[in-house]
């Protein structure tokens, strides 16, 4: 109860991991808060078949053990037709243990959203600033795939072989080529060869549901055996974190936990935290950590914190190939998605979206739900088609609009007496005709495609796709962001965020692997300070 470490870190997913394993290496003592428990991979149901889950797989039983039950209703929607969903998970290793695990860099003008496009604001950083640390993350954590060429899709230099396009996706790959589409290998954070003292991908197909021999990267798997083999590390499980308390100075002194087993209330003190809870949850944190120095919220004298709530909008299409219908069944599962179809309208302004391809499930039969009949001849369908399977999915960019905001509701308390966030959202006028723009390019794809065509994207955008950022956002001006460029508090100077709540702006690009990038960059930052002091 007395010690105090050098670094408090609350978040043990992708940011949380880097930050915890960096810092550790620099000869930190740092400690690990995560709100969840570990689950061990012996306990992953991933290789279970539907008929060994009560509802066979259709209510998320696979991945039940990353939500414990003390999030139900724990967070309010004020508008229930917005379209949007968040992701609160609570298990050690956060969304690392159920993510896809594409990793995409951003490209230069993603930066520069102003300066290339009179929109929203630039970054106060750059892709050249960022790329090293781009480099490092890739390398640390082990990313299949190709430099393929594109300004787009700035490409690292050392990556793992891709993997291969399965039948159906040369068949897309054929048909897009007149179109001056790309269909390229897709980076992940997938092994293909043994790298690291991680086993390559053995292709089961349920990187989504948690990956037992750590092919794909998740910070349990790799992050925290770095940081625990320095002697610096503490992980401490079931530790929700309620507030930032700070000094008389209106710095950051201590985190207040309730322990989610006991009900016990602690401090846990620190000379730096970094929070890494994830966009709503951060947010929710620091709104709640109010005091006389900061009424408004920790580090929120600009008012930043909980606005400009973004993130992807979304759709999928299902096609069937009749190309593949009615052959024998084959073991096609791979490793989901295999490859991606970068942003390919790059001179206009509705163009800010690409296309993952097949990382909906070969287990399941989708088309199923669709299909009309019943009995032998609608079984006998259900088995001829499948095979065909080929799934788009359009991943578009969101608008960082201060309207959109979380804020916390001090009426209304979770499980623990903490007050829940409140998600205020609204796609605007120029998201609906990206979403439209993207739903246009999928049909034009599946024109040419022979087959038979589901789920063509819906009419209205979905989001966040689990991809949500912003809400405590960087920026030059003090009072228009919450953070400088090293995602550090102009406010509090020993606090820094570095997950996706430190965005700018987003993009059509997955944002996981700039995440890391950023959190590697804030660890280098946060040593130099401490070597001079001034932390």
């Amino acid at each position: 109860m007395s010690r105090t470490y050098d670094a408090c870190v609350i978040g043990s997913g992708a940011a949380g991991g880097v930050m915890a394993k960096e810092l550790c290496e620099a000869g930190a003592k740092v400690i690990l808060l995560e709100a969840g428990q570990k689950v061990a991979p012996g306990q992953f149901r991933s290789h279970c078949w539907p008929y060994d889950l009560e509802f066979r797989g259709l209510r998320g039983e696979k991945q039940e053990p990353f939500y414990p039950t003390d999030l139900k209703d724990s967070i309010r929607f004020e508008d229930s037709d917005s379209g949007v969903g968040v992701d609160r998970i609570r298990v050690v290793g956060g969304r690392t243990l159920h993510w896809n695990a594409v990793v995409l860099r951003y490209a230069a003008a993603d930066f520069r959203e102003r300066s290339e496009r009179g929109i929203e604001e630039d970054w106060p950083i750059s892709y050249e600033e960022l790329a090293p640390y781009y480099e490092r993350v890739e390398q640390t954590i082990g990313v299949c795939g190709n430099d393929d060429g594109l300004e787009i899709l700035p490409a690292g230099k050392h990556y793992l072989p891709p993997l291969p396009f399965r039948c159906s996706e040369e068949i897309l790959k054929k048909a897009c080529e007149p179109m001056g589409v790309r269909v390229i290998p897709v980076r992940k954070a997938v092994l293909t060869r043994p790298y690291d003292q991680r086993p390559a991908c053995h292709y089961c197909g349920h990187c989504m549901d948690g990956c037992d021999v750590s092919a794909i990267f998740s910070t349990p798997g790799s992050m925290l055996p770095k940081a625990r083999a320095t002697g610096n590390f503490t992980l401490r499980e079931n530790a929700l974190a309620r507030e930032i308390l700070v000094d008389k100075q209106g710095l950051a002194r201590a985190v207040s936990i309730v322990d989610r087993q006991t009900g016990k209330e602690e401090e846990i003190r620190a000379r730096v935290i970094v929070v890494c809870c994830a966009t709503v949850e951060s947010a929710r944190l620091l709104l709640n950590s109010r005091s006389r120095y900061h009424p408004a919220g920790l580090g929120n004298s600009s008012g930043a914190v909980g606005r400009y709530l973004h993130g992807h909008l979304s759709g999928q299409v299902h096609v069937y190939l009749e190309g593949l219908a009615g052959v024998p069944p084959f073991n096609q599962d791979g490793a989901t998605d295999h490859v991606y179809i970068p942003r390919y309208r790059t001179s206009t302004n509705d163009g800010a979206f690409g296309f993952q391809v097949n990382f909906d499930s070969y287990m399941f039969p989708n088309h199923a739900r669709s299909l009309l009949g019943y009995g032998a001849q609608f079984k006998s369908a259900v088995r001829r088609m499948q095979p065909g399977f080929l799934m788009l999915g359009g991943f578009g960019k969101v608008l960082a609009n201060p309207e959109n905001r979380v804020t916390v509701d001090p009426h209304r308390v979770d499980a623990h007496g903490i007050p829940i966030p409140v998600i205020r959202f609204r796609f605007d006028e120029s998201d609906v005709a990206l979403f439209r723009s993207m739903r246009s390019g999928a049909q034009e794809i599946c024109e040419r495609l022979k087959g038979t065509v589901f789920d063509h994207l819906g009419d209205q955008p979905r989001g966040f796709a689990s991809h949500e950022v912003g809400t405590v956002r960087m920026g030059r001006d003090p009072k228009t962001s919450a953070l400088n460029g090293y995602c550090q508090s102009h406010d509090v100077k020993n606090l820094f965020v570095t997950d996706g709540s430190c965005f700018t702006t987003s993009s059509e690009k997955n944002p996981t692997l700039t995440i890391m990038a950023l959190s590697t960059r804030a660890a280098e930052r946060i040593g130099e300070l401490r070597k001079r002091r001034e932390l």
